[in-house]
């Protein structure tokens, strides 16, 4: 038996229209912060008020630093209304699990219901300096997103999904999403967002996944978004001692999608992956930085994020690898490749090694950006194959790399699903997209 929270409301909701939206507060500002928080518990209206004033006092990235002179800001839809009441996504945990404690909700709803267990870990930890003015004004204003809790050795079979359709408008989104996992926890947990094509939606999402001493967690997150969103966001990682950490994040809509990606390897032993799929078409803006910042020691940590960019598409990629003095005997790497399907499509790699002691295994990089070779298009159409198809069966098996590592059969079928609407359905050793 599965306890669900969300149902008639949640549906009901999902109808939004945009004028709907307009209905709500017109900007964001500490008024509005304040309106927020007017039925919440003082602590949780301290917390926004002390993160609203770190965006008072740096409101946006500079354009100067490194890690944000590839998107600018100029014409992110900024001025769009506070979504004060979005979607809620339906959350569904076995009643056996939550007997055991697990906690799988909204965030609000995991404020008013379980109180203690937010508060220990809301809005407690900073992250990378390029997205700090993103993540504290999430922490400020957040009106939705996942809570997660997985008590101490409670295993959980099967993947959590948490799917989010956004209604039609221009309006402003900050959601943010908390992941908790105590020692010898597991959990695969899937978060999803979409929204219809046409609408000027700043999508500003944060997320923050802690995973204690010898955890196991597995997140992955599908941005589906429209044609003319923005997605403005950070997603931060802490890996216990002895935990292993495998994220995803596959990046299929929006106008322009813009994510730091902030990794602390701070337990001895612990290891962690981070996976990326990338397919964009049109004039789509891609953007990722990310830090691996390995602290403690015998940590191991890789990275692999691999675009196909059509049309006029571009992908960014700015990758630092940062190993501290005590991170002794590590071993990390981070590779990008892209797939250029289009003489106009660009991708501009960049990584960083920044390497504080000798005594390490490993630590390396690679990046590339290129056509498909001719030798293997023609290879594939003298198989039979048109030359659409060739190029179909080339970009799966190119993303194979990271799909194979997808080890939850519905997660896999849900990115390959949202892959195909850009790429093709081409099949590539029998799994159909």
């Amino acid at each position: 038996m599965a306890v669900q929270h969300g149902s008639s409301r949640q549906r009901d909701r999902l109808q939004m229209t945009a004028s709907a939206v307009s209905a709500l507060p017109e900007s964001l500002d500490s008024n509005a912060v304040a309106r927020l928080s007017r039925d919440e518990p003082a602590w949780l209206r301290t917390l926004r008020s002390s993160w609203w004033r770190r965006v008072e006092a740096d409101p946006w990235p500079s354009s100067a630093a490194e890690e944000w002179r590839r998107t600018k800001l100029d014409d992110l839809p900024r001025d769009g209304a506070l979504l004060t009441d979005p979607p809620r996504a339906t959350y569904e945990v076995d009643s056996a699990l939550a007997e055991q404690g697990v906690v799988f909700t909204d965030l609000a709803s995991a404020v008013r219901e379980h109180p203690d267990l937010v508060q220990s870990h809301l809005g407690r930890r900073e992250t990378i300096i390029p997205q700090g003015s993103i993540w504290a004004r999430s922490l400020a204003a957040w009106t939705g997103g996942t809570f997660l809790y997985v008590p101490r050795g409670v295993e959980v079979d099967g993947p959590l999904m948490a799917r989010t359709e956004l209604p039609a408008g221009d309006y402003t989104y900050l959601p943010h999403t908390l992941v908790v996992l105590e020692p010898e926890a597991r959990v695969t947990l899937l978060e999803e967002i979409s929204s219809p094509d046409g609408a000027s939606t700043w999508f500003g999402g944060t997320a923050e996944l802690v995973v204690g001493p010898g955890a196991r967690l597995r997140y992955a997150n599908l941005q589906r978004l429209g044609d003319g969103a923005w997605r403005i966001g950070a997603q931060r990682t802490e890996v216990g001692q002895d935990a292993d950490v495998i994220t995803l994040n596959a990046e299929v809509g929006s106008l322009v999608s813009k994510m730091g990606l902030d990794l602390r390897m701070s337990g001895k032993g612990g290891t962690s992956k981070l996976l990326g799929l990338l397919a964009a078409g049109g004039k789509q803006m891609i953007d990722i930085n990310s830090c691996q910042d390995l602290l403690g020691s015998h940590t191991t940590s890789d990275l692999l994020y691999l675009s196909a960019l059509y049309d006029e598409a571009h992908a960014a990629f700015y990758g630092v690898t940062r190993v501290r003095p005590d991170a002794k005997q590590t071993s990390s790497y981070q590779e990008c490749r892209n797939l250029l399907l289009s003489p106009k499509a660009g991708a501009e790699p960049i990584p960083v090694l920044e390497i504080e002691t000798n005594d390490i295994l490993r630590c390396g990089h690679g990046a590339t950006a290129g056509a498909i070779d001719p030798v293997q298009r023609f290879y594939a159409q003298s198989r039979g194959l048109s030359a659409d198809e060739a190029e179909q069966m080339i970009v799966r098996g190119f993303f194979e790399r990271v799909v194979a590592q997808i080890d939850s059969e519905p997660i896999k079928a849900r990115i390959l699903d949202a892959l195909a609407s850009r790429i093709g359905y081409a099949e590539l050793d029998g799994i159909a997209a």
